[in-house]
């Protein structure tokens, strides 16, 4: 015979337990990531996105290219930025997360909310694919990314996250003003 929820609720009602609560982020907050993302992304085309990778010799185990490779992704300061790799399309990358920002400060006013919810998801989901396009589409054979198109992917990560959250907030109403 197959106990129900109500039979063992009973059971452990004798038992004091505590139960554990799930903190989140609050919408004040994912607005303020989002607009930090969105800032960190304009500010990633500054950085190198592209560089040449050097010739190198036979290498004496299978992981070591990738291993230099990573060690010149952080390190190296050598490199194509972002405006100049991307060309007009870092412009296109720029203005969307210009329009994800201005579109999660959006969600903090009653009367635009609407609007700028959606703004802020389609800009910063536009922002990620971007990015990730750029990111795996190299603009030549033999270059490799440099840290600016990993900050870039991050922001953009984040941006699609809190600004998704942002945006899935309920709509706030508008408070009538007493009149005196």
């Amino acid at each position: 015979m197959s106990s129900t929820a109500e039979d063992r609720s009973s059971l452990s009602g004798d038992v004091p337990t505590i139960s554990p609560t799930m903190r989140t982020l609050g919408f004040r907050t994912h607005v303020l990531l989002a607009v930090a993302a969105a800032i960190g992304l304009i500010a990633s085309l500054g950085r190198p996105w592209y560089a040449t990778a050097p010739e190198t010799a036979a290498a004496t185990y299978p992981g070591s290219s990738l291993a230099e490779s990573l060690e010149r992704l952080i390190s190296d300061p050598t490199g194509t930025n972002g405006w100049d790799a991307l060309g007009t399309w870092g412009t296109v990358l720029a203005a969307l997360a210009a329009a994800t920002g201005a579109g999660a400060v959006g969600c903090l006013v009653p009367s635009i909310q609407g609007v700028a919810r959606e703004l802020v998801r389609y800009g910063a989901l536009a922002c990620f694919a971007i990015v990730a396009w750029k990111a795996l589409d190299h603009p030549a054979d033999g270059t490799e990314l440099r840290m600016g198109a990993v900050l870039a992917g991050v922001a953009a990560l984040i941006a699609c996250t809190s600004g998704s959250a942002a945006s899935a907030a309920p709509l706030r109403r508008r408070t009538a003003y007493a009149s005196r």
